[in-house]
């Protein structure tokens, strides 16, 4: 049983490709005040660090490849990586109206990262989701 418990992650993926791979002008621009904040970067922290959480937990309570179960830290955040970079090259190649940004590419990195910090925090406390 794989794609049951990584089912969540799997609409997630689809998500992120959903948003990241939108023409630019389908987002709404932000005042100009938050131009200093750069929300963006929160929201590829948020997505990417929600992948992961999403694939840790399923990686973790899948049960037809015990190696993946064993394991289920390093493919995840890896898969997390290579999506983040992917999509950051989609965007950069194709003539939607985004551009690709190495700082972006840096967020969706560090959001993967903040992911198994996340998860670990809850499932330490017996997140009912995530025990």
């Amino acid at each position: 049983m794989f794609i049951k418990p990584n089912i969540p992650a799997l609409i997630w993926v689809l998500v992120i490709l959903l948003l990241t791979l939108l023409p630019g002008d389908a987002f709404p621009v932000p005042p100009k005040f938050m131009d200093m904040f750069e929300p963006d970067k929160i929201v590829h922290l948020f997505m990417f660090g929600t992948l992961v959480i999403l694939l840790l937990n399923g990686f973790r309570k899948q049960t037809k490849y015990p190696l993946l179960s064993r394991f289920y830290i390093g493919i995840p955040v890896a898969f997390g990586v290579f999506l983040g970079g992917i999509t950051e090259i989609l965007q950069g190649i194709m003539n939607i109206g985004r551009t690709a940004s190495v700082y972006d590419f840096i967020a969706n990195t560090i959001g993967c990262i903040m992911g198994v910090y996340i998860y670990k925090f809850l499932h330490k406390r017996n997140i009912k989701y995530f025990s």
